[in-house]
């Protein structure tokens, strides 16, 4: 899949430069337009077969880009169709049939098909344009082109990553649970995804090549994350996976690859998009409304301006048998949980449970996940605008500016507690407790507000050889959260001890139901500035061509403000960790530099290092070496090896989920002396002592190792093979524990009073753990051109971790979790068949299959021998009409076998969030009308 690939020499201008003097000697087409393309800033994309054994004339004279290329071209059967800002894609001529009319309409072209083979073309693995090389980059990548978006028929970002072969998507309702149902604070409601189960803090996410700032709020599991719903899918062109470690280029967070999302720059004319969705049950309703407008300036620029509109009802928990914690029906356990009064010995004694609907009151089994929404409510309205404008001959000003603005609503369930009633209480139990939920105050229900704004102004061009561009850009994410239906410690203090509060079901009034569940409130703001000069030229000629530097510096600031309402902050939030405000900010900075070595014809060097420095922590140098050899036209060998340094970012300051309490603990020799001590026999002793949390300040940075390894082979241009086996280790992982994890590795962990005794146990985070994660990933692409049948094409994506070693502490075991709790193997697959106006793709979504438990632990007894959920597929089909001028029509069906769910891992509400869709069989009509 050979090719020729240059960045725009004026900076990624979307206007070409104008006419000027050009002097190119007669020779080979290939030769022609890589020397056009070098001398003009130009990316020109084709196949080697579409101009092999081609020849050009030599060219003299005056003229643009676009003229050069009709010269260069005439008489050879192609044409250059500009693609983007300084792009050209080289087409056949078709030749129309006798029959046919003398200038037929050129249809609207159909989805995944390609002249090019993208995904192998577009480089963002690097800094420096590519001319004379190949179109296969040293580290596997990953490209998703518009035409593929639109044909998808998904509507976020989130639906289109989450399954990407060694993609983990982290749902709303997972991101919302903060640590599980026992917390049901769920202030997050962010949607993002994460490369080779590193999680999201491995996994850089950038907007046009910058960073963009985090979600406003905190996530106590998971810490900072990039909120992918907040960029609507109506304004992106493209979307690109570097796959394996790429710190040395773009930054430390990229351990395990970046995704880089492309905006829409240049549109001809006006666009309209409308879409109405839903499932085949009749409910989670979808409806998008998106336009845009592209125009060209006075002086020579262009821009677009966009608006998205989507709306999207909630799923209700309950509105799929499959959705509960009775798992009967597969010949598991009921783990409903029995509502009621429990004895000394916390036996059930007498079912209780007033108050519940009267579902529930007939058998006083409470099942949560009835209540856990299984989408969120949404409401997003979006703005987008960018502007290219030429200053002066070799110069260039854009601006982007997005704004969106999101309304969310989820659903946890009611809030339930064990209640020790005081004596002389109507509904108490002498010597016992009950255990309650508070249906009167209804599910819990999160609110949330967030609003995002991103501007970026870059001035770029060309001195000579050698290109240049400053940048400054501002993010901005402000999340407001209002959650309802949690239950307040002193409310309920003051209900039971002082105003009577009855849990037998007797109405209590509407006032008190206030003091026991007040609104809770929760805001929060991220922030990133940045500005940037970076440079680009040849500096030596090789053996097998010139050598290209790429060299720049970053300047970074990073704000996090938290304001969380008094309650949070005094830890009023019954079974939940108090909150603290919060105002801070970081300053940071890097230089880079990156050479690609063209050592002869066929090899080629790519040598990166990075220097980071974040304010607080010591500096870091960030290497990264690239090798390709292609020993044959039709194979190339690649590899890579990297590392990566990454600084704890603002999110990372936090305290694990754990909430205030007393509890025994055994007398073990860690313990030592405690202040107070309960002694059952001369050998066996427990201490009474408080359990808490704390925020770790002097977090260290984590680093990693990370290699690629494979190969491409494309024998023509219509089919091509990589494979490629991926290995990453990561060190000094911030993760939570206390001393009885290991005392050495928590050593701050037990507190004690002046005398030396043991009075509390904290937990925090620290620098104790390593993952070390490989793995293989393959794809295949081929077309079979079946003449008055149409055109075939089929893509198979794969991935699969070998292992997952993890060792969370210096004591601890390594334990191999790959396969457990999530496949290990995901497979992409689609055949898309074009004939005439039409354009129809069968897609399969599968995955392997995963033991219940977790870090490779034996399977529970009552399991039996359902240990493993086993593997599953999904089948889309994609249709669309393009015969109608000017209007694309089509229809997207997700889940055509519309089957249930199914997961053995009773921990689970019956599906896995991460990897499953709720929705069942969903349809989505659409049609995109351009004027």
């Amino acid at each position: 899949m050979s090719g020729l690939l240059a960045l725009p020499a004026w900076g990624g201008a979307a206007v070409p430069p104008p006419a000027r003097m050009l002097d190119l000697p007669a020779g080979t087409l290939d030769e022609a337009l890589k020397r056009l393309a070098l001398q003009e800033g130009l990316q020109v994309l084709y196949a080697p077969a579409v101009v092999r054994g081609r020849q050009a004339r030599a060219l003299q004279g005056r003229m643009d880009v676009e003229q050069a290329l009709r010269y260069l071209l005439e008489g050879s059967g192609l044409k250059a169709v500009r693609s983007g800002p300084g792009t050209y894609v080289l087409r056949e001529i078709a030749q129309a049939p006798e029959s046919a009319p003398a200038t037929p309409r050129e249809p609207d072209p159909p989805p995944r098909q390609r002249t090019v083979d993208m995904a192998r073309l577009e480089v963002i693995g690097s800094r420096i344009p590519r001319v004379d090389i190949d179109a296969v980059t040293t580290s596997p990548m990953t490209l998703i082109g518009r035409d593929e978006i639109e044909a998808s028929g998904y509507q976020t970002l989130f639906e289109l990553l989450r399954f990407q072969p060694g993609m983990t998507g982290h749902h709303p309702v997972a991101v919302a649970a903060d640590g599980g149902p026992n917390f049901q604070q769920p202030f997050n409601i962010a949607a993002t995804t994460s490369l080779n189960a590193l999680g999201p803090r491995a996994t850089l996410f950038l907007v046009d090549g910058r960073r963009v700032a985090n979600y406003g709020l905190t996530s106590s599991e998971l810490g900072g994350l990039t909120d992918l719903d907040v960029i609507p899918l109506s304004m992106v062109e493209r979307v690109e996976i570097l796959r394996g470690g790429a710190s040395a280029i773009y930054g430390a967070d990229a351990m395990a690859g970046v995704v880089n999302i492309i905006l829409r720059k240049q549109q001809d004319g006006g666009e309209l998009i409308v879409r109405h969705g839903q499932s085949g049950e009749g409910d989670a309703q979808e409806q998008r409304v998106s336009l845009s407008h592209g125009f060209s300036t006075p002086r020579g620029g262009n821009g677009l301006v966009a608006l998205d509109w989507f709306d999207r009802d909630a799923l209700a928990g309950d509105s799929r048998d499959w959705h509960t914690y009775d798992h009967g029906r597969h010949g598991l356990p009921d783990w409903r949980i029995p509502l009621g009064y429990r004895d000394a010995d916390l036996r059930l004694v007498r079912l209780q449970c007033g108050n519940a609907p009267p579902d529930i009151a007939a058998t006083c089994l409470f099942d949560p996940a009835r209540y856990i929404s299984l989408q969120p409510e949404s409401r997003r309205t979006s703005v987008y605008g960018a502007l290219a404008e030429p200053l002066w001959e070799g110069a260039t000003f854009e601006l982007d500016l997005r704004y969106s603005e999101a309304r969310q609503a989820l659903q946890n369930p009611p809030f339930r507690a064990r209640v020790t009633l005081p004596p002389g209480h109507p509904d108490s139990l002498p010597g016992g407790s009950l255990d309650y939920a508070y249906f009167e105050v209804g599910p819990v229900h999160n609110r949330n507000r967030n609003r995002s704004f991103d501007g970026t102004a870059s001035v770029s061009g060309w001195m000579g050889d050698w290109t240049w561009e400053a940048a400054l850009s501002h993010h901005t994410n402000v999340v407001e959260s209002r959650i309802d239906g949690l239950v307040s410690t002193k409310g309920v203090e003051q209900s039971v001890f002082v105003d009577r509060y009855r849990f037998d079901g007797t109405p209590n009034p509407v006032p008190l139901l206030g003091v026991v569940s007040p609104t809770f409130a929760l805001d929060g703001r991220a922030q990133v500035d940045q500005v940037s000069l970076g440079f680009e030229g040849p500096l030596f000629a090789l053996p097998g061509g010139p050598a290209r530097l790429a060299t720049g510096v970053e300047g970074t600031r990073n704000r996090l403000v938290h304001e969380p309402d008094a309650r949070l902050q005094q830890d009023d939030l019954a079974l939940g960790t108090p909150k603290r405000a919060l105002d801070s900010q970081r300053d940071g900075g890097a230089v880079y530099a990156e050479m690609v070595l063209p050592l002869r014809k066929g090899l080629e060097a790519e040598l990166a290092v990075r220097y980071d420095r974040q304010q607080g922590y010591d500096s870091r140098y960030s290497p990264r070496l690239g090798l390709k050899w292609s020993p044959w036209q039709s194979l190339t060998l690649r590899a890579t090896a990297a590392t990566g340094y990454r600084a704890p970012s603002l999110f990372e300051l936090r305290r694990p989920n754990v909430f205030e309490s007393r509890t025994f603990v055994r007398k073990v020799p860690v313990v030592g002396d405690c202040a107070v001590e309960f002694a059952i026999s001369r050998e066996l002793a427990y201490c009474l002592v408080d359990v808490g949390a704390f925020e770790n300040p002097d977090l260290e940075p984590e680093t990693s190792r990370g290699h690629t390894l494979g190969f491409v082979w494309a024998p023509s241009a219509d089919f091509s093979l990589s494979f490629d086996h991926f290995r990453i280790r990561r060190d000094n992982e911030i993760l939570a524990g206390n001393a009885f994890d290991d005392v050495d590795a928590f050593p701050d962990s037990l507190r004690r009073d002046a005398l030396g005794r043991l009075v509390a146990i904290d937990s925090y985070f620290e620098n104790t753990g390593r993952t070390d994660v490989r793995g293989w990933e393959a794809e295949m692409r081929t077309q079979l051109d079946a003449g008055d049948a149409g055109r075939l094409s089929l893509l198979v994506s794969a991935h699969h971790t070998s292992s997952i070693e993890r060792q969370s502490w210096p004591s601890a075991p390594r334990v191999d979790s790959a396969g457990y709790d999530a496949p290990n193997t995901q497979l992409l697959a689609s055949l898309q068949w074009l004939k005439g106006n039409w354009a129809t793709t069968l897609g399969l979504r599968a995955r392997g299959p995963f033991h219940v438990t977790g870090d490779g632990l034996a399977c529970p007894g009552y399991n039996g021998n359902r240990c493993e959920t086993p593997g599953r597929g999904v089948l889309d089909l994609d249709l669309a009409y393009t015969g109608f001028q000017n209007l694309r029509l089509s229809l997207n069906v997700r889940d055509l076998a519309d089957r249930d769910p199914v997961n053995y891992d009773t921990r689970q509400d019956g599906y896995n969030v991460a990897f499953d869709d709720p929705r069942g069989r969903f349809f989505l009509l659409s049609a995109r009308y351009r004027f």
